[in-house]
């Protein structure tokens, strides 16, 4: 069975998500949590208006250790991302 690690755990914005890389074994696999996600999980941060990138690398640095399961458990499961640069990404309804 894969499994997931991450290494460095940093993350950086690119305006629809923060990125984060992870890897199984040797392999890289590119992973993010969406802006909307973040909004929905964190209880900080406002759900409207528009906000700095340092307020969303914040909710994702408040929220790693769940937000690396969620992803290592959608990566075991193959659940990739169907197109984009994005191997796995962690979707709001990914925490119910």
């Amino acid at each position: 069975m894969p499994k997931l690690q991450f290494p460095d755990p940093s993350g950086r914005f690119d305006g629809r998500c923060v990125r984060f890389e992870a890897r199984d074994g040797s392999t890289p696999v590119s992973c993010g949590v969406t802006i909307y996600a973040l909004k929905h999980q964190c209880s900080d941060l406002p759900l409207e208006g528009l906000l700095p990138a340092e307020s969303f690398l914040a909710a994702y640095n408040n929220s790693l250790s769940i937000i690396h399961m969620v992803a290592a458990q959608k990566y075991s499961r193959s659940q990739f991302e169907p197109q984009g640069d994005v191997d796995i990404m962690v979707h709001d309804h990914d925490f119910g």
